[in-house]
């Protein structure tokens, strides 16, 4: 081909019906030729799901190793380069193509593309689907060294112009974009966000898009779930909803999940387990709204309400109602510890759910110790305080025997030395709850109350309260412990009169906060 010329032209055999519906040409041509004519669809992020294109962003690094390629010389073999052509046919005004002889068996075809139509049109003719590191390349080493010569002997690449001619434009991105999943297992998952906006807008027959593809068909009908969900769940995804509801399909349909035998057995399953998820959304949203709107809440949830909210029948009712108790219990702790980590800002995981098995090996480590934190001086009061707290636990253990509550206190711990705050902490670290009784103010109370509170471990606060005193607040001796100080009093506390008092609170209170997930 001159470079003078305004057209350029490409031969090959044509094939019809590949894939059951396409026409395809396919042939050999000039890499600079192929880069010239051909548009990148690069993906570009857009509200809503709204972006454009579904290609990879440039690997640089992957370039410059086929320009290293292109540029030994010697003949090696080249990957197919696939191109979309939107063409009319023989009178198509920018891209024509036609058969180059009459002979009703002679399959060669010529396709002219007009330079200067194109360029006018935007030059969204040709369309690169695979291929597109390689053509930069070429078209980079054309700028560096304009003879061309160091890769003369191999500068022709194979072709294969898939021919899109609908009425539909719509229908033509569609096809590019399953096309374009279908080669490329490399690119973004199932290619981009844009890709999948296109899929989701295939108005086929249901069946076919289920056996076609499972994880797909899934993330549309979750879609359509959740987007009547609490306000602002699908807005919440920002740009990427439909990657993030793919990635949950994904997890969804892995083996002992939803199943995916037929299509009425995963809409069955899937609508089995989708309605108490919604519960869940709405119980937790209040004081988890940021794990809720999150990547991780319905592949977490999920996994939560399918195989942990179930108890073995000798040990409580499996209702729905029950079952749903149990999952949103999980579902706070898990919360909490979400927001500690930080995990709402990590990168989206191919396996959101993997953040649960890393949370609940964690929690299996510490799920019995209940850290004490109290003043440890020899009044008469603070030691019945103390024995009061062991009774609430053991009751609490007598109700629960296959989940026992194990109190750990600093001043009950034997053996050899060690360094104590370092084993207070470690202590707290790895307790499922922290009990403290800030009667008599003492400041390595408060201190492993903040603690617990930068670790993310819940905490209950107890408090005696005792009759004012006439004396002057410094006078420590006549009024010792009768007040809450500022930073933890905003924190509910049980202010208990008795020891008798405190051990039925807190008897209640650890009910009420760990009872419901035994």
């Amino acid at each position: 081909m001159s470079r003078g010329r305004q057209k350029v032209s490409f031969e090959g055999l044509l094939q019809e019906d590949v894939l059951g519906i396409f026409k395809i040409i396919r042939g050999f041509a000039d890499l600079r030729d192929l880069a010239e004519v051909s548009t990148a669809m690069r993906y570009q992020g857009g509200e809503n799901g709204q972006g454009t294109g579904y290609q990879r962003q440039f690997d640089e690094q992957h370039v410059e190793d086929i320009k290293r390629f292109l540029s030994k010389g010697r003949y090696r073999f080249f990957p197919e380069i696939v191109l979309s052509l939107r063409s009319k046919g023989a009178n198509d005004p920018v891209v024509p193509y036609s058969k180059r002889r009459s002979s009703p068996n002679d399959k060669a075809y010529r396709v002219s593309v007009n330079l200067k139509a194109l360029r006018a049109e935007g030059g969204s003719r040709i369309c690169r689907i695979d291929g597109n590191h390689r053509l930069e390349a070429a078209i980079r080493l054309v700028k560096e060294n304009k003879s061309f010569a160091s890769i003369k002997s191999h500068r022709e690449a194979p072709f294969c112009f898939v021919v899109l001619d609908s009425d539909r434009p719509g229908d033509d991105e569609l096809a590019e974009a399953m096309l374009f999943n279908l080669i490329n297992s490399k690119a973004l998952p199932i290619a981009s966000e844009h890709s999948l906006s296109v899929l989701m807008r295939d108005d086929g027959a249901a069946a076919e898009r289920f056996v076609e593809d499972p994880q797909v068909y899934l993330t549309r009908w979750i879609r359509d779930k959740v987007k009547d969900w609490p306000r602002g769940f699908y807005t919440a995804m920002g740009d990427t909803p439909l990657s993030r509801l793919h990635s949950a399909a994904g997890v969804l349909l892995r083996p002992g999940g939803i199943s995916k035998a037929t299509q009425q057995d995963m809409e069955t399953e899937a609508g089995h387990l989708f309605g108490p998820l919604y519960d869940l959304a709405i119980r937790l949203r209040d004081q988890h709204e940021k794990f809720v709107n999150s990547y991780a809440f319905l592949p977490v949830a999920a996994e939560v309400y399918a195989r942990h909210s179930k108890v073995d029948p000798a040990k409580g009712a499996n209702t729905e109602a029950e079952r749903l108790r149990r999952a949103e219990r999980w579902l706070r702790d898990f919360a909490r510890w979400f927001d500690c980590v930080g995990a709402a800002d990590m990168p989206l995981p191919a396996d959101p759910s993997i953040l649960w098995t890393v949370f609940k090996c964690d929690f299996d480590k510490r799920a019995g110790k209940v850290f004490i934190a109290m003043s440890f001086n020899n009044d008469q009061a603070l030691q019945e305080v103390g024995r009061a707290i062991d009774e609430a636990l053991d009751r609490f253990n007598a109700d629960h025997p296959n989940s026992p509550l194990a109190p750990r206190r600093a001043d009950k711990q034997k053996g050899a030395s060690y360094e104590i705050p370092a084993w207070i902490f470690s202590e707290i670290d790895q307790s499922r709850l922290l009990i403290a009784d800030l009667t008599d103010e003492r400041p390595n109370v408060y201190c492993e109350v903040g603690y617990a509170k930068s670790r993310g471990i819940p905490f209950i606060l107890t408090f005696h309260k005792r009759i004012p005193s006439d004396k002057p607040p410094w006078d420590r001796e006549s009024s010792p412990g009768n007040r809450v100080h500022f930073d933890l009093m905003p924190y509910r506390y049980i202010a208990y009169e008795s020891a008798f008092d405190l051990r039925d609170k807190l008897r209640q209170e650890l009910e009420s906060f760990l009872g419901r997930t035994i």
